[in-house]
């Protein structure tokens, strides 16, 4: 990252929330370098990710904490010290642990042993050192956390609490903005508390100060998280504190209450409403809470007035991996009452539907229905100790289960029922063709004939405009998400090959239907391409090529390319319109020339990305689009694309840009553009043109 950073240039870098905000070698590196860390300095962070470190500053700062040894206990006979003098339970934590891991309950004599022994290997595995202290465990306590922010100039503003109670093994779960049933003097306590401890350290950036709250109502210290956390998001909705943005301008230099931020003054900052956040997750609460993994099949989101949704890879087809944090959606709704909070909360919830993998949707809707999450009356243990959570409705699943039927069915019959004529609801008008008449030849037959360069100069030369008909990929890919069987377009071959001999080409082959020839239509592509070349044998055949993509979704090697556009030209493609999303040239070259060298056309496709009326104050302007098709004509292109799949392409800028693209270039101009009317480009496409249009 380092490295990529310095070589483009980058100022700043923001780490997230996860391990990498706390790591302690990469912001030391960034500061080496000369760029900013976004968060604290790395000091605070070898501080506060040392819970024994941590401690040790809280007492300092004469912050109340739990009874704990004195630094890292080195044996298990320190913390067999440790249980004599304090009793049990006792919770063994790992000195850099976080996210619940390296972290054991012992209650018993007989558990010390074996908890100690997994506390050291988990932590050396989770953060690669065994170290670990001990600590008096406060049993059933709540867990308040307050948000704090500090500026280089040593200001500290606490942004009230959030109660992080809802967790399963040591792991938040629900959280809510502020706590519902903390008293205000309490309150005022613990967030006064969290401010003395930045202050006796002169934080910086965001953090966040940890309390657990025992039954008596005494708190004590846990630790400092020196990063912004996941449930930031329900003090920004309660405070209207943008704490990302906050500390963007603090990590630029910007004071807490200088004209950059201007946030208010301590006394002003106020409390409105209340917040809660649902974390979904790609979990089976039925299954111990393993992580699911698999596709997606079917995703759709809640919302509404008061509802905020940070995703991540959440939407249809999003393949969830075991190797990434099993979040998948954070859920944050508002309101201002803490009930209407929570029923939007478990609208939301109920309005998701994520089919194909399992989520803990139906877990959190009982979670923030029970009236102990309503009452406020819980604590760390309420999961742990309220079984009724985990009795779930049985989902049917009845939709996805009927549409996947339907569709399995009219595409690919069924085994136990008997096919029949299909009925014509609106029969196509097809005009009385004679199929015993040999086809006109065509476009095919003088590529074939002249060759690849010798037609170009016929094309040239010719006076029509040339038109390019897409109806065998663009317009059925648009227009019914590519269903379209080979069997379909085999039945209207014959037709277009009598019908239409003057075309320049017909587009029929591409990345979206190559893929879902596969994958919904279970056909090979390769043999549609070569039934339709059978019948319709005299007019080119052009596809769309993704430069490096090919017909897939990443990169790939160049001699994939190489021998997939061999392999195309031999089944029957006769133009490779080859593009790139990005116009990168580089993505392009590969394609070009190994299309060059099957003998076929290569149609190198620019991009129309931005308006070039708007002149030099954009980035895509007319001298971008001159040079662009300047270098595709030096390596090789035999025609000139202009695709405008956004519809950006006005008339005015349509006849400048050919106009100059034909002064700049001696290649032929392929207008493609997604206009279903194709209003204003047909007349001034003028001579060696080819409009193709959706």
């Amino acid at each position: 990252m380092i490295k990529l950073a310095k070589r483009i240039g980058v100022d700043a870098i923001h780490p997230g929330y996860g391990f990498l905000a706390e790591n302690t070698e990469f912001a030391k590196r960034c500061e080496q370098e000369g760029i900013v860390f976004i968060g604290p300095k790395s000091e605070h962070l070898e501080m506060f990710g040392d819970k024994i470190r941590a401690r040790t500053a809280a007492i300092n700062a004469n912050i109340p904490v739990i009874p704990g040894s004195d630094g890292a206990v080195l044996s298990l006979d320190e913390v067999e010290a440790f249980a004599s003098e304090h009793g049990y339970p006792l919770i063994i934590k790992a000195s850099l642990g976080g996210g619940g891991r390296g972290m054991r309950i012992v209650r018993e004599a007989k558990e010390l042993k074996e908890s100690y022994e997994r506390a050291k290997s988990e932590a050396l595995s989770a953060f690669g050192n065994d170290e670990v202290y001990v600590e008096k465990l406060i049993e059933n306590p709540k867990h308040i956390e307050v948000q704090i922010l500090g500026d280089h100039s040593e200001n500290i503003l606490h942004l009230y609490e959030r109660d992080c109670s809802v967790q399963r093994r040591h792991q938040k779960v629900v959280e809510i903005a502020p706590s519902i049933n903390l008293e205000d003097e309490l309150r005022e306590r613990i967030c006064e508390s969290a401010v003395q401890l930045a202050k006796s350290v002169n934080y910086y950036n965001a953090g966040t100060v940890e309390f657990l709250v025992g039954a008596d109502g005494e708190f004590y210290f846990i630790e400092v998280n020196p990063r912004i956390q996941v449930e930031h998001t329900i003090t920004e909705m309660v405070t209207g504190v943008d704490i990302v943005h906050a500390q963007l301008y603090i990590a630029d230099g910007a004071t807490l209450f200088g004209k950059e931020l201007a946030l208010p003054k301590q006394d002003q900052v106020t409390l409105h409403g209340f917040a809660i956040q649902s974390r979904v997750t790609t979990e089976d609460p039925e299954n111990g809470f393993m992580p699911d993994t698999g596709r997606i099949n079917a995703y759709r989101s809640s919302g509404g007035f008061g509802v905020r949704l940070d995703a991540g890879n959440g939407f249809q087809g999003a393949v969830i991996s075991a190797h990434y944090d099993s979040l998948l959606v954070k859920v944050s709704t508002w309101a201002t009452t803490f009930e209407v909070a929570a029923q939007k909360m478990l609208r939301n919830l109920r309005e998701f539907r994520i089919r194909g993998i399992k989520t803990n949707i139906s877990f959190l809707e009982n979670v923030v229905t029970h009236p102990s999450f309503l009452n406020g009356e819980y604590n760390t243990s309420f999961i742990d100790q309220t079984p009724e959570l985990f009795v779930f409705p049985r989902k049917k699943d009845r939709g996805t289960k009927m549409l996947t039927f339907i569709g399995e069915t009219i595409v690919n019959g069924y085994p136990d029922l008997e096919k029949q004529k299909k009925p014509i609801y609106l029969a196509p008008r097809i005009p009385e063709v004679d199929l015993t008449k040999t086809p006109k030849a065509g476009t095919k037959q003088r590529l074939d004939e002249l060759g690849a360069d010798g037609f170009v100069e016929w094309l040239k030369k010719e006076e029509r405009t040339l038109i390019t008909d897409t109806t065998y990929r663009d317009a059925h890919q648009s227009l019914l998400a590519t269903r379209v069987r080979t069997h379909d377009l085999k039945a209207i071959a014959d037709q277009t090959a009598r019908l239409m001999p003057d075309l320049f080409s017909l587009e029929l082959w591409g990345g979206a239907t190559y893929d879902v020839s596969m994958r919904f239509l279970h056909e090979d592509p390769w043999e549609r391409l070569v039934t339709l070349r059978e019948k319709i044998p005299n007019v080119m055949f052009q596809m769309l090529l993704r430069g490096a993509n090919a017909v897939g979704y990443k990169n790939y090697p160049d001699n994939v390319i190489e021998e997939f556009v061999k392999r195309s030209a031999e089944a029957g493609i006769d133009v490779f319109r080859v593009f790139d999303s990005l116009n990168w040239l580089e993505g392009m070259k590969p394609a070009i020339k190994a299309v060059r060298e099957s003998g076929k056309l290569a149609e190198a496709a620019i991009c129309y990305s931005g308006d070039l009326l708007e002149g030099k104050q954009t980035k895509y302007n007319l001298d971008y689009y001159l040079n662009l098709a300047k270098e595709l004509e030096r390596e090789g292109a035999h025609i000139l694309a202009i695709k405008d799949m956004a519809g950006l392409l006005k008339p005015e800028a349509a006849f400048e840009l050919i106009g100059e693209l034909k002064s700049a270039t001696s290649l032929p101009i392929h207008l493609h553009m997604h206009d279903t009317s194709g209003n204003g480009y047909l007349r001034i496409a003028g001579r060696s043109m080819q409009v193709s249009t959706l």
